[in-house]
């Protein structure tokens, strides 16, 4: 019995991945559930890991150390609102009508049609802050995201740029291995910023963003 376990199991496992490709692509509320939710968890081990970091010594540090806590609060707020719209909705898929049409097939671009604007990757978008503040060793994660939300376009295909968060910004980093650091800056804060060097190491060398 066990050979015959051990000599079908090679045909169970090709079955299954016949029956299991392509995977279909996940559908779009069901996603966005899964991402409102990792954003809350970050949002919360963030706020967790608050009490162990260091009390600021200056008032104006203070002041910034204030001001971050007040920002990943509102972002937690959103996020579980958010987990709680899409876990509250009566339905995933919306209702079918009469007026809807009939799929139309997909035709050719025309040579003289305009292609659509091509957001920039989410590490060309973050260099080109940089540049914007004369390519200093770091930039603060808020200082960033503010910049970046005046972007056009979609982040790697998720989110908005208008609508980006310090959370977004790490979630869409991570794959990267891009994450914020607890840097001193000139006016002697130490504030969660990303390093320039990071940034230029991660780009593959093949990214058609790949700044010249």
């Amino acid at each position: 019995m066990t050979n015959l376990m051990a000599q079908s199991s090679p045909l169970l496992q090709a079955l299954m991945t016949t029956l299991l490709e392509p995977r279909p692509a996940p559908h779009p509320r069901h996603q966005a559930l899964l991402d409102a939710h990792e954003r809350q968890l970050e949002v919360e081990a963030e706020l967790s890991a608050w009490a162990g970091r260091p009390q600021p010594t200056t008032p104006a540090a203070q002041d910034q150390e204030l001001d971050d806590l007040s920002n990943l609060l509102v972002e937690h707020a959103k996020a579980g609102r958010q987990v709680s719209q899409l876990l509250g909705a009566d339905t995933c898929c919306p209702p079918c009508t009469d007026s809807e049409q009939p799929p139309t097939a997909l035709s050719r671009p025309t040579e003289d049609t305009v292609p659509a604007f091509r957001a920039p990757c989410i590490l060309a978008a973050c260099l080109d802050i940089f540049a914007l503040h004369g390519g200093p060793d770091a930039v603060s994660s808020a200082d960033l995201v503010a910049e970046l939300r005046t972007l056009p376009g979609v982040a790697e295909g998720r989110w908005p740029y208008a609508e980006l968060t310090q959370t977004r910004l790490a979630t869409l980093l991570r794959p990267y291995e891009v994450a914020s650091r607890d840097v001193t800056h000139g006016d002697g804060r130490r504030r969660k910023s990303y390093r320039r060097s990071a940034l230029l190491s991660a780009i593959p060398a093949d990214c058609d963003c790949l700044p010249s």
